[in-house]
This record gives C-alpha cells, structure tokens and sequence, in this order.
C-alpha cells in the first residue's frame, strides 16, 4: 500500500475507547502548537521545521503501522515526543510533554468534557503571553479576554464540529472571540432618519452613536451617506443663521422696519444650496444698502458655516481615527452619495490633510457625476460603487467590498440599515493541494462538505444572536438606524431585525487551489478554472438563502490575518512548495494590468459573488479613463489605494 492508503485505512483510538478515522491534521496543528509556544524564530523557519517533523512522524505511522488497523491516541502523541527529540528540538519536546502532561491532569480533575476543555483557556493564555511582552497593560487584558471568551466558546457553545474544523484550518469562524457576547458582526448604520439641532449637536450625536455601536456590536460600521445627513444640517443651520444676523444688521443700521422680512425669511427658508443669489431678492431689497447689508452678510454667515462644517468633519474623523476600539480590528467607513454637495467637497480636502490609516471612504460614481477624480491623492482609500450597475442607488458595502443589499423577506432592494451577522470562511487552498491529481469527484464533494459545514455554523451563530431582547441593547435597535428596527417592539426577541441581516460565506486561496488543481501556472486556465469553483459554490449558497429563508452571500476573503493564519497550518503540511511561495494576489493583479480579458474575468467573477477588485494609484487621468471604463463593462464595485 502507498503512504495515502495505510493512513486512510488507520482507525485510531481514542481514550474514551471511541473509534474515529486517522486525521494528520491533527498531528500538524499539535506540532505548530508545540513550536509556536516556544520558538523565537520567525514564522518561515518554524514552517520548515514544523513540517519536517510532520513528515518525520507520518513516515513512521506508515513503516510501523502498515499491516495495523488501529492506532492509540497515545502512541501518536509518543511518536511525536520521540521525533522531536531525534531532531534535537529539545525545548520544544519539553513543552509538548509538558502541556501533555496538563491534559491529562486536567482530564483526570474534570469529569465533564467541557471543564476539560476549558481549562485550555488558561494554559492558552500562558502560551501566548510571551506574544504581548511589549503590549501596555490595556492590551494585555483585552488580548487576555478574548483568549478565555474565545476558548470559552469552543468549549461550550460551538458544536464540536465546527470547532475542530476551525482548530485545522478548514474554515475560519470569525470574531470567535465575540462569540459568547451573542453580538453581530458589522452594519451600514441608517443616518435617515436622525433629527439634530446644529452641526456640533450633529457630530456630538454621531460620536455617540458610533461609541454604542462599538459597545454592542462587534465589527465594523459604515456610516451611510453621511454627506446628505450633514449636507441638510449645515443648510438649516446657514438659512437660520442668515435670518438671524440679517435682522440683527437691519436693526443696527435702522432698516429692519422697512423691509418685507416675514417675505424674507420665507425666501431664505426654501433656499437648497449656500450659493444664494442676490438677484433673487432685489423684490424686497429694494436700495444699495439694504442689497450691500445683504450681500455681506450672506458672505460672512457662508464662511462662518463652512469653517464650523469643517471644524466638526475634522472633529468626527479624528475620533474614529483614534478610536481605542481599533484593538479590536474594528472600522468605521465614511460613506458618500456621490452628490457634489458642500460637505462632500470639504470632506475631501481634510483627509488629505490628515493620516487617517483606519478610515475607508466609499463613495457611489455615477457616469452622470464623476467628479470624484479630482480628489483621488496618495492618501486615500476609496471603495467606488458603481451606481449604475446596480438595481437602485440605496446601495453600500463595508471596507471588504462586501455590498449588503439582497432580502429574500421583500422585494426592497437597498443597504440601509443592514447587518452582516457572522462570517465563516473556507480555506480552499487546502482542498486544491489535497486533491492535486485532479480527483475532481472527491474535490467537489468535500467542498460540498465544507459549504454545508460553514452554512450550518452560520446558522448556529444566527440562532444564538436572535436569542437576545431589544432591552439586551441601549442603541442599535433605536433610532430606525437598522433595517426594520421600528418595528421591533418592548420585550420582543430580535430576531425580527436580525433575519434581514446577512450570512457571509467567503473563501480564501481560490487561485491557490485553481493552480493545484488544473496543476498549471498558465494564468488565463487559473482564472478560468476558478470561475467554474466559484459558481459551484454560488448555487450551493443561492440554494441555502431559497431553501432557508435567511440571506446568504458568497465572498472573497481579504482578511490579509485570515489568509496568513490559513497559510501557516497549510504549510506545516505540505512545506513551502512553489503554489504556497507565490502571492497570487499580485500576480493575477499584475495579469490583469495588460490582459484584453481583463474586465471580462472582473465582471464575471463580480456577477457570481463579492469579489475583490484593487486599484493601485496612479495619475488622475489615468483613475478617471479606468473609472469610466469600468462603469461601461458593468463593474459593480472596486477599491483604489491612492
């Protein structure tokens, strides 16, 4: 028998006496583990040596168990100790049979599986202390928390299945350290419906908004067309102002009883723009000094009200900026209807000014209003939705591209107030180097496996969360600030709310596989070849929203801490190989600089998912040709790093 067939064929015996199938991915995560707790080394040396002695101790379960049927858990665990010592990894060995020996004792204390379980947490927290030697006190705490949150959720709230899968690399859960608060993941916040006084009153509501979502929910928010919310408040707060100062001059230079100003204020009250002309009420300002009282009033009220407007954008960008809430990974982007509007103009030219690295811009292009390009700088990440191409204009995304729109409960097409609830992400470079000799049956069926596994996870997730009251929560469900939450009612379940929210499935290491599994590096076959995976996996989950009334979507992963923490397990195993050497980010964006196929593969991998599309930057012109390129292939959305 070849190496494959002896370890399919091996049963292994667990303590309990129960019988499971031979698993290597458990002998890979428990070596990583080993030299993770104790190297200082960087992570491509710790690679090599992880993954020499994985093939060192399959080599030997091979030779000495090629006529057996079974293998105990302790003899593996035996076989791996004596490997590491044969290799001189001394400190390392002295580490596993350390923590070996606290699983035993740990079982031996705790007769319920859980307890066992555990007590991981805390040895855990231990493990990686010596990650956070230079954090501040703070961060140790919270990276600390969200160790025992974390463990704790494996332990006793997470099926087994789906922690196991995640413990080998199979999928990802995301925010598994939240997992046990019951929070969602993110939200396009509903800016529509939030009534303020002035723009300080405004921008002091805003920060107070975002700080409770960051209480109660934990991801990222956007901040829906915020231009349109200040666009409207500065207006108010400019007409009234003029009316104000106007009657104060008009009293001071004895004018004020001889002017029509009941007419006057009626006039400045319509008014929709801070350019108001002086023409158009010449009706009521009927000499030179009234028209010359007027006119530099209006100027110094205009630049009063702009530079207050400017003070507060750059009043709530420094506050996300700076947030404290960024040790959780956390974002909060600034969305823009794409109307050439004061606040819009203004906003641009303060995050030129400042270096905001945590803040995303996303602003919705129009073929009709493109004068977006005139403020692309080196300085700016901007997401470019395509307005277009899309059913409505109601749209937006997060920072990932993710667009949240669909709801298979109404026929409302729109983003506003929409939740992502959770993510599972699938690593499918793994299944493309498993299955390299084109068994494309078994490759399918796994990943069939993985699907199932990710929506039922999801689905798990989502039944935890909706447990939860809208007395659970001060703000989220207030305000008509998420999608349906007036009509949430006192000590109701909200669930209501959160059944419009969104079940991400996304994948990582789609070129990865492509390239394994069509066994080429022709980039054109890549592509190809991954658009057949994609819409494989875009049935399955097209059926998961029809068949479960919940709305599922299908993603790239751009988690660049995901990615890597899929790479490192899939490196263990089968080593540095050429397909793991190479960034295949870059090399199909270097592709597709020059392919004349370039916007074909764009839209069809768009068409059948949340694809990633990066733009790096380059001259003006050049972003405003591409723009308007892309708009007429139909591009649903792109992100530029300028």
């Amino acid at each position: 028998m070849n190496v494959n067939e002896v370890l399919e064929n091996l049963i292994v015996v667990k303590r309990s006496g129960q019988r499971v199938n031979f698993n290597s991915v458990k002998i890979a995560v428990a070596i990583k583990h080993a030299f993770d707790s104790n190297s200082d080394e960087d992570d491509s040396a710790n690679e090599k040596k992880i993954n020499q002695v994985y093939n060192l101790v399959l080599e030997y379960i091979v030779n000495v168990y090629e006529n057996r049927k079974t293998i105990n858990v302790e003899d593996i665990q035996d076989i791996i100790e004596d490997t590491l010592k044969k290799c001189g990894y001394i400190r390392v060995f002295e580490r596993f049979n350390e923590y070996r020996l606290q699983r035993a004792a740990s079982r031996e204390a705790f007769s319920v599986k859980e307890q066992h379980k555990f007590v991981k947490a805390v040895e855990k927290i231990g493990l990686n202390a010596k990650n956070y030697q230079d954090s501040k006190p703070m961060d140790l705490m919270f990276n600390f928390g969200k160790t025992v949150s974390q463990e704790f959720a494996k332990a006793y709230l997470l099926e087994s299945k789906y922690s196991r899968a995640f413990e080998e690399g199979r999928i990802y859960l995301e925010n598994i350290d939240a997992y046990a608060l019951k929070t969602t993941s993110s939200a396009i916040i509903d800016l529509s419906s939030i009534i303020s006084s002035d723009i300080s009153s405004c921008t002091e509501k805003l920060i107070d908004i975002v700080k409770h979502f960051k209480e109660e929910q934990y991801g990222e928010q956007t901040l829906m067309n915020l231009d349109l919310l200040y666009e409207k408040v500065s207006l108010d707060y400019f007409k009234k102002s003029l009316i104000s100062n106007l009657e104060m001059f008009f009293k001071v230079m004895g004018l004020y009883e001889y002017l029509d100003i009941s007419k006057l204020k009626e006039k400045i009250m319509i008014e929709k723009t801070f350019d108001i002309s002086l023409h158009s009420y010449e009706d009521i300002l009927l000499n030179s000094m009234s028209q010359d009282i007027f006119t530099d009033v209006l100027t110094f009220t205009k630049e009063k009200t702009l530079y207050l407007l400017k003070e507060n954008i750059y009043k709530l960008l420094e506050f996300i900026n700076n947030s404290t809430y960024k040790l959780a990974n956390n974002k909060v982007n600034i969305s823009l209807s794409g109307q050439n509007n004061t606040f819009t103009n203004i906003y641009f030219k303060v995050i030129q000014e400042l270096s905001h690295d945590n803040i995303t811009t996303i602003y919705k292009y129009t073929s009709n209003n493109p004068f977006i390009t005139q403020y692309l700088s080196k300085k700016l990440d901007i997401i470019i939705i395509f307005l277009d191409n899309h059913k409505n204009a109601d749209i937006d995304s997060l920072s990932n591209m993710l667009l949240l729109e669909e709801n298979i409960f109404s026929d409302d097409v729109t983003s506003r107030g929409k939740i992502k609830l959770s993510t599972t992400s699938i690593n499918l470079a793994r299944l493309g180097l498993k299955y390299h000799e084109n068994n494309m049956d078994a490759f399918y069926n796994e990943l069939d496996e993985l699907l199932e596994l990710s929506k039922n996870s999801l689905i798990q997730r989502y039944e935890y969360q909706a447990s939860l009251y809208k007395e659970n929560y001060s703000t989220i469900f207030n305000d008509n600030m998420l999608y349906d939450a007036k009509k949430l009612e006192s000590n109701k379940k909200v669930r209501k709310v959160l059944r419009n929210g969104i079940l991400n499935i996304s994948f990582s290491g789609l070129m990865e596989c492509s390239s394994a599994l069509t066994n080429s590096t022709d980039i054109d076959k890549i592509l190809s070849f991954g658009l057949k995976i994609v819409a494989f996996m875009n049935e399955k989950v097209n059926k998961y929203t029809n068949d479960l009334k919940l709305n599922f979507v299908l993603s790239e992963e751009n988690d660049k801490q995901i990615r890597k923490h899929f790479l490192q397990l899939d490196k263990t195993m089968y080593g540095n190989i050429d397909i793991l050497k190479k960034d295949y980010y870059e090399i199909i964006s270097d592709y597709l600089k020059s392919s004349s196929k370039k916007y074909q593969y764009m839209k069809k991998y768009q068409d059948l998912c949340s694809f990633n599309l990066l733009m790096h930057q380059r001259s003006k012109q050049a972003i405003k040709d591409e723009l308007d390129v892309l708009n007429k292939e139909k591009i649903k959305v792109v992100r530029f790093i300028c």
